[in-house]
């Protein structure tokens, strides 16, 4: 009787019970955009960092990560080349001379770091032969060619072909100095390697600082998922420190918090907004049916049956916004995550932070039930007050009332 009751209620006033049912289910898909599209901007910026900087994996001497100098070179690299081709995890693999220096032209100087890479293994492991806007890649230039970023060319006033000076410590600790000419200027979705990098083929680079080492390895894997199994692995095989991209680089860790804080608040703000509404929508009910109310306790309805057609008035629009709220967030989600949201027009502020201009937003499918369980715990506090108000009513007086 009370949940038929309850049913009746609900559409005795349309339009105040659509108006509830359709907060929810707009506050539940708001909810769900708002955290898929977070999700985005995670991804984004990892898959950036991953597929053009710092790849999956990366292998030092344990002394090059307290100074990276060029004297701390990884050793075994033989076995390790051996052991990372016999991972079937492996998509590709880089190794690296990695020294700190100077970069001057007629015009200007800068800091850089030189990577001395081998260019067909590098190509494989950040797609860098791909990002080249201007000039060849290795293949034109026979003596110290270098690739520079666009902004570097810009600062230092340099295009392609122009001669440059690289000033850095060999393996002695030995200031050296080296001319070299600009075979390629290229464009990272990186900010880092925009900002201040520079490649040299390693050969050339371990002939200038008087070494046949390597003192970085990076390794792209196929998937995400398989960054663990294949660092344990390594590990074991190697006295070199193999650490994930979110060791070489923490600031992913404090992206990962920072988003997980940041769509609890959007929960928590959202679910707020709804519970007021509630609560408000509710207690008008309930105030409007008094005399209502105080007939039903005249003729004998406990205090208990009161209270529970109110909680379950309110249950029963959760129950139907809360379902419709999360279809139209999975839709809009499964739509956008393939198509892909299109943020152009703030393209320039993008790249500067290392984010594409198109973001897939995408959400776990725990997340559906768990939106669901919230939103229906946030209706059920929002009906307690207006069903207290009710049970609280005097039958006498509340009959008298028009």
């Amino acid at each position: 009787m009370i949940l038929s009751l309850s049913w009746k209620n609900i559409w005795r006033s349309k339009k105040r019970s659509l108006v509830v049912i359709g907060a929810i289910t707009l506050g539940v898909w708001a909810l769900i955009f708002m955290i898929a599209f977070y999700n985005s901007f995670g991804t984004a910026f990892a898959r950036n960092a991953i597929n053009y900087e710092h790849s999956h994996i990366q292998i030092h001497h344990p002394d090059y990560l307290i100074e990276a100098d060029v004297k701390n070179q990884v050793e075994g690299v033989p076995e390790i080349i051996g052991s990372i081709k016999n991972e079937l995890l492996v998509k590709a693999f880089s190794g690296r001379q990695k020294v700190n220096g100077m970069i001057a032209s007629t015009k200007t100087s800068a800091g850089v770091q030189i990577y001395g890479i081998e260019p067909s293994a590098e190509s494989g492991t950040t797609s860098l032969e791909g990002q080249l806007l201007e000039g060849s890649y290795f293949s034109k230039i026979k003596r110290n060619p270098i690739l520079i970023s666009a902004k570097t060319a810009e600062k230092l006033g340099v295009k392609v072909r122009s001669k440059i000076v690289l000033t850095f410590q060999d393996i002695q600790g030995n200031i050296t100095s080296a001319s070299c000419r600009i075979e390629g200027i290229f464009e990272s979705k990186s900010p880092k390697i925009n900002e201040g990098v520079i490649y040299l083929k390693m050969s050339d680079l371990n002939r200038l600082v008087g070494s046949n080492g390597i003192n970085e390895f990076a390794i792209l894997l196929h998937s995400n998922e398989q960054i663990e199994l294949v660092q344990e692995r390594l590990q074991s095989t190697t006295e070199n420190t193999v650490r994930s991209y979110k060791e070489v680089a923490p600031e992913f860790n404090l992206m990962e918090e920072s988003s997980v804080i940041t769509k609890q608040l959007l929960t928590i703000i959202i679910m707020l907004a709804l519970l007021f509404g509630i609560i408000n929508t509710m207690l008008m009910a309930v105030l409007e049916r008094t005399r209502e109310i105080g007939m039903l306790r005249s003729v004998g309805m406990h205090r208990r049956s009161i209270f529970s057609m109110v909680m379950l008035e309110t249950t029963l629009m959760g129950l139907m916004a809360g379902p419709m709220g999360l279809l139209l967030g999975y839709l809009t989600i499964s739509w956008l995550g393939s198509r892909g949201l299109d943020l152009s027009v703030y393209s320039d502020a993008l790249k500067e932070y290392g984010f594409d201009a198109i973001f897939y937003p995408e959400i776990q499918n725990s997340t559906y039930p768990m939106l669901m369980v919230v939103v229906m715990l946030t209706a059920f506090v929002g009906a307690i007050y207006p069903a207290i108000k009710a049970v609280r009513l005097n039958p006498l007086e509340a009959i008298r009332k028009l």
